[in-house]
């Protein structure tokens, strides 16, 4: 069986660059960071693996953005009789196979995969850091309408003759932020 599994950091982002033109018998696909192997596709798709089977990942750092985690699945994968093909870096791990090329390879783009990510989260740090500073920075989410608007959105709504997808780009905001509003 075929399997290829997919993932995304957020919920914001999208999966179709690397679902695009996949040809599988099972697709798995994750939005949530990569950091560690605590994802509910990953797991399942794990817990159906069986000896024989192939799993395609666009690239390494789609299954793990950490080092450890990487190697440790991939012996995962073999251990269990399967293969992990990696289509961006060209790397396919089987069972019966040791490459001291690929093994290498997997371990040094791991750790720039990891670098990478490390690096980032230091450069998130030192922005909040700064923005706090500047007395910019608040983990509550700006609100998209005062309360007037909110109040004027319901009045206008209230005409049945009212297009909500107009009074939506009216206000700057979705149609589904719109009938939220109208809920509250």
């Amino acid at each position: 069986m075929l399997f290829h599994y997919a993932r995304v950091s957020t919920t914001d982002q999208n999966l179709d660059r690397q679902i695009q033109e996949v040809k599988c018998d099972r697709l798995y696909c994750d939005k949530q960071s990569g950091k560690n192997v605590n994802r509910e596709q990953l797991q399942a798709m794990l817990s159906n693996l069986r000896e024989g089977d192939k799993i395609s990942c666009l690239s390494m750092d789609r299954l793990s953005r950490s080092l450890t985690d990487l190697i440790n699945l991939v012996k995962e994968i073999t251990s269990k009789g399967a293969t992990i093909i990696f289509e961006k870096e060209h790397l396919i791990f089987t069972p019966d196979r040791n490459d001291p090329f690929q093994n290498l390879m997997l371990s040094m783009l791991g750790a720039i995969n990891q670098f990478y990510r490390e690096n980032l989260l230091e450069i998130q740090r030192e922005g909040i850091r700064c923005a706090k500073q500047r007395g910019a920075y608040s983990k509550e989410r700006k609100k998209k309408l005062s309360k007037e608007q909110i109040n004027e959105i319901k009045i206008k709504m209230a005409d049945r003759n009212t297009n909500a997808t107009a009074l939506a780009q009216e206000y700057k905001i979705s149609r589904c932020l719109l009938y939220q509003v109208l809920k509250s």
